[in-house]
């Protein structure tokens, strides 16, 4: 048997990058843009990176485990394009941050539903899944507005990201349940 909140610790890093991200890309929206796509990679990766731990460390335990290495691996890849082509336009990164978090939301959405029936933290989970997938078909579908206001949805969607990520972690820690073999 292997318990189900033995990873709480990588929903509590992934919810506090996602805020840093959130603070930096809201502090300074203008100057940041630069700073942000290297961010914005740096945070697609490790965040993936995270995904592909916590999938092969649940592969015997949770049927769902494939969905988050997809999104695992597709946080990994969108980052690495962020960082081959630094200069792309924001109609670029507005796609590919979009496609990303669709993607990723989708993933998230299936893992929710599966932690739905063992813990009472899915619902987090669920907003969490939710939210990617509303903002990336945002960003997919004005993609014009332009790299400096995409800094603002960043910061927004880092902050709920965060905290929904840092309550599934805490409700993870203190649930103790253990997964069916």
């Amino acid at each position: 048997m292997k318990d189900v909140s033995a990873g709480w610790w990588l929903f509590l890093v992934r919810g506090l990058l996602a805020l840093a991200i959130g603070v930096i890309a809201l502090v300074d929206p203008g100057a940041t843009v630069a700073a942000l796509i290297l961010l914005l990679g740096a945070y697609l990766i490790v965040d993936g990176a995270f995904a592909v731990v916590k999938a092969l460390r649940v592969v015997r335990s949770d049927k769902s485990w494939w969905m988050l290495l997809v999104a695992g691996v597709a946080g990994i890849i969108a980052g690495i394009f962020v960082f081959a082509l630094p200069g792309l336009t924001a109609l670029s990164l507005a796609f590919i941050v979009g496609i990303w978090a669709i993607l990723s939301g989708v993933a998230e959405l299936y893992v929710a539903v599966s932690l739905w029936r063992r813990i009472n933290a899915g619902w987090l989970y669920l907003i969490f899944g939710a939210i990617s997938v509303a903002f990336g078909a945002y960003v997919l579908a004005i993609p014009a507005l332009g790299l400096a206001y995409l800094t603002i949805l960043i910061a927004i969607y880092g902050f709920v990201a965060g905290f929904a990520l840092i309550g599934a972690a805490i409700r993870l820690r203190g649930s103790g349940h253990v997964a069916p073999a």
